[in-house]
């Protein structure tokens, strides 16, 4: 059996997004993540926990929607390297942030993931799917450099 052009994009669809969430779930689970966020001082609005990993599921899921968009319209190579130290970079946020504890080493890494993101966004303007989707990544990279710093200051 065939697999036909439609049938090849949704397969492309489940492995970007599922790729993306096992990066993420498996950066969650080299760090005690939950236990170390309410052992802090953080600052004015910080969220529960509970709303990290349901915020960061989104996230995913967003990031594999965004670079499948890229990847049907036939992307570009500097995009893709882009995603990939994104995703590194997002990657390794939580162990430095929890397991290390090194707070200031984590707002450098958060610092240019913001600053990658921002690349992928400019980058994929004329794609309006890929450019909307990362929206809500850089605000919530936005927000955790504010919950970062805060920690820093706090800590």
């Amino acid at each position: 059996m065939e697999l036909t052009s439609a049938h090849k994009n949704w397969i492309a669809l489940a492995v970007f997004v599922l790729g993306c969430l096992a990066i993420g779930f498996s950066s969650s689970l080299l760090s005690s993540a939950s236990s170390g966020y309410t052992g802090l001082d953080m600052p004015p609005l910080s969220p529960p926990g509970i709303l990290f990993p349901i915020a960061w599921t989104i996230l995913y899921i967003l990031m594999g929607i965004s670079i499948w968009s890229v990847y049907r319209s036939g992307g570009d190579k500097l995009y893709y390297i882009l995603f990939a130290v994104q995703l590194v970079l997002n990657f390794v946020w939580t162990p430095i942030f929890f397991t290390m504890g090194d707070r200031m080493l984590a707002l450098a890494d958060l610092t240019l993931l913001w600053i990658t993101v921002f690349a992928m966004i400019y980058f994929v303007r004329e794609n309006k799917l890929a450019f909307y989707t990362l929206i809500p990544y850089i605000l919530w990279l936005t927000f955790a450099a504010y919950l970062n710093i805060g920690a820093i200051l706090l800590n």
